[in-house]
């Protein structure tokens, strides 16, 4: 019990942390090398966001999920494009069904697709939402001190590390730090389904192998801003913005959601409950147990329908509905920037959810 406490609850906490962080860096260094204007084209053009968003949530794991909530709560994009990208991605349980079912996968991307641009645009038109995640509504720009004619964003690495900060020291002994217990194995990133993957022509050794490749990446990516940026951009927008104001929060919030999920997968049997519905054969029924466990923000208990469905006993309707309702790890994020944005989505993809479950049991 306390190694799964571990892996599911502390690891997820540090990777999801860390990750995320790392993407604020890298957002905060392209808003600030492009003066702003990346995040003023995003803002300016809704339909590229929502097109884009939906694109990244495709793509299997949370990383498009990550990058999407980070984006919305520094006001980037919008709620639709947010919506979007939460009904699109199926977390890492994209990978199993690729590997269990790729016919049938692809024509559930496929239909996430065609709900995700149309799930977007209609919360967009229809509603007046105001962004209130975070302490800030933007990317923040120091005019007198960002531009090239002043500090500048670079520095020569030889002064940085001659003369360098605490904060410098500490910023890049931890990024380095998680790369190598990444690298190492000691941080992985824990699924309960790997060993059924195992048996899927090397899928598993795939999927093993991607998620920490990509950790490594974008944590390499942060780590080499830190160490070229001016001591400027690194003590105002790294250590007081990203880290100041983020990572007490997005800790935080994110070992407290995932510690209560803990706590009720392992009290809740949540497989023989799903399988005393889909036993009956009751559609309604699948239907509901599809949505009610897809509204748990964690990668793990939706296999559970992926396997079933491969197995001939969950309705295709039922796995549809549990794709579009879960997110996988990509909206804890969210919720622990702001609870209210985290439920406002998850209603909005319940009822899509259900509107596709009527209108496949229909066909």
């Amino acid at each position: 019990m306390l190694y799964e406490f571990v892996m599911d609850v502390v690891v997820q906490t540090v990777l999801i942390t860390f990750f995320v962080l790392s993407m604020l860096v890298l957002l905060e260094y392209v808003n600030v090398r492009t003066s702003g204007r990346s995040n003023d084209f995003v803002n300016r053009h809704s339909n590229w966001q929502i097109f884009i968003a939906t694109i990244m949530g495709l793509i299997p794991g949370c990383v498009g999920s990550y990058a999407a909530v980070s984006l919305y709560t520094h006001n980037v994009i919008g709620l639709g494009a947010l919506v979007a990208n939460l009904i699109a991605t199926t977390g890492e349980d994209g990978w199993m069904m690729i590997g269990l079912m790729p016919g049938k996968a692809f024509l559930i991307f496929g239909i996430l697709f065609l709900l995700s641009m149309g799930a977007g645009y209609a919360v967009d038109f229809f509603s007046h939402h105001r962004n209130k995640c975070g302490q800030e509504t933007h990317f923040v720009l120091h005019p007198s001190h960002d531009s090239a004619l002043h500090h500048g964003l670079h520095a020569k690495l030889a002064d940085n590390f001659r003369h360098i900060t605490t904060h410098r020291i500490v910023l890049v002994a931890s990024v380095l730090v998680f790369i190598v217990l990444v690298a190492c194995g000691f941080l992985s990133d824990h699924h309960e389904h790997a060993s059924e993957l195992e048996a899927h022509e090397g899928e598993s050794d795939f999927f093993e192998m991607l998620i920490p490749v990509t950790f490594i990446l974008i944590a390499s990516m942060s780590l080499a801003v830190m160490m070229f940026v001016s001591n400027h951009f690194l003590e105002d927008h790294i250590w007081h913005h990203v880290v100041g104001k983020h990572f007490l929060k997005i800790f935080l919030g994110t070992f407290l959601a995932l510690a209560v999920l803990f706590a009720i997968t392992n009290v809740w049997d949540i497989k023989a409950w799903v399988e005393q519905y889909s036993a009956n054969k009751v559609y309604f029924l699948c239907l509901l147990a599809a949505i009610l466990v897809g509204l748990i923000p964690i990668s793990g208990p939706h296999w559970v329908f992926a396997l079933l469905y491969f197995g001939g006993v969950m309705p295709f309707g039922a796995l549809l509905a549990n794709c579009i309702v879960q997110d996988g790890h990509g909206a804890i994020p969210l919720f622990a920037e702001s609870k209210r944005d985290f439920i406002i989505v998850k209603i909005v993809k319940v009822l899509v959810a259900l509107a596709a479950g009527i209108v496949v049991w229909w066909l």
